[in-house]
């Protein structure tokens, strides 16, 4: 995972990532960033871009997505030396900064992305209409599938699925495990889910609606308990440190070899 954030963070050389045109910065400090994002090629604006403000630990601080006119907004609540990750659908992720960022002001900037081939495969035809709608576009998933890592459950194919629980939807996936608690107020509930990624089954971080469950909740509680099949949209699995994108890979997991076990993403239609 470090060698690809290193190379991700590494494109922010001007050919692929932000252009800093024009930044005007309050005097001293700034913690607001307003710009635009732009094509490469073309330099026309891109809209509904997902853009990341994230501290140079990795940890994401806030998002904004980019209207018609590729404009996008983004503040931290509190100062700090911060990079933006910025990506659309059919665009590379690429990382920009580093900025410092004070309270009480406000800076500027072009933030330009470059376009990515484009996977061939059934998933993107699977997505289809309530992906390329709204949330899906706005929450980054549909990026995360263009990236080509990872596995994905889209909306068509829960539709599509003959799984009568949440643990049905995970079960039967490469490197997905379901464990049924022995006894206990959960043992009733079902099971919980855990990702065969380190050599043994560990339990992953798991996010749900782009909140971070901790660890002590989600290694007991039953998958169909933190998020009913009736109210799930869309899942992302990420079973491999370098698979995990950038704005969920600075999490620890419960894997007793102490690194990251991986990452699971839930969205639901009650967001």
């Amino acid at each position: 995972m470090k060698h690809g954030r290193e190379a991700a963070f590494g494109t922010w050389l001007f050919t692929a990532v932000v252009l800093m045109v024009g930044i005007t910065v309050a005097p001293a400090h700034a913690q607001t960033i307003d710009g635009t994002l732009m094509e490469v090629e073309t330099g026309q604006p891109i809209s509904l871009g997902l853009v990341i403000m994230m501290t140079e630990a990795g940890d994401s601080v806030t998002s904004g997505v980019t209207n018609g006119q590729g404009r996008f907004s983004v503040t931290a609540p509190e100062g700090g030396s911060f990079v933006l990750v910025a990506s659309a659908f059919g665009f590379k992720e690429t990382a920009a900064g580093v900025f410092e960022l004070g309270p009480d002001g406000e800076m500027d900037v072009e933030f330009r992305i470059a376009a990515a081939p484009m996977p061939i495969d059934g998933l993107l035809v699977s997505l289809q209409r309530p992906a390329l709608q709204h949330q899906l576009v706005k929450n980054g998933f549909v990026r995360r599938v263009t990236r080509g890592l990872g596995q994905f459950i889209t909306p068509i194919m829960i539709e599509e699925s003959p799984a009568r629980s949440s643990e049905d939807l995970f079960r039967g996936i490469p490197g997905v495990g379901l464990v049924y608690p022995q006894g206990g107020i959960n043992s009733f509930q079902g099971a919980t889910v855990r990702l065969f990624g380190t050599g043994q089954y560990c339990t992953p971080t798991i996010y749900l609606d782009g909140t971070r469950l901790s660890v002590e909740m989600t290694a007991s509680l039953p998958v169909e308990v933190i998020a009913p099949l009736a109210t799930i949209d869309a899942v992302e699995i990420y079973r491999r440190p370098a698979e995990i994108p950038v704005e969920y890979g600075m999490t620890q997991s419960g894997s007793s070899q102490g690194g990251n076990c991986g990452v699971i993403v839930v969205w639901t239609k009650t967001r």
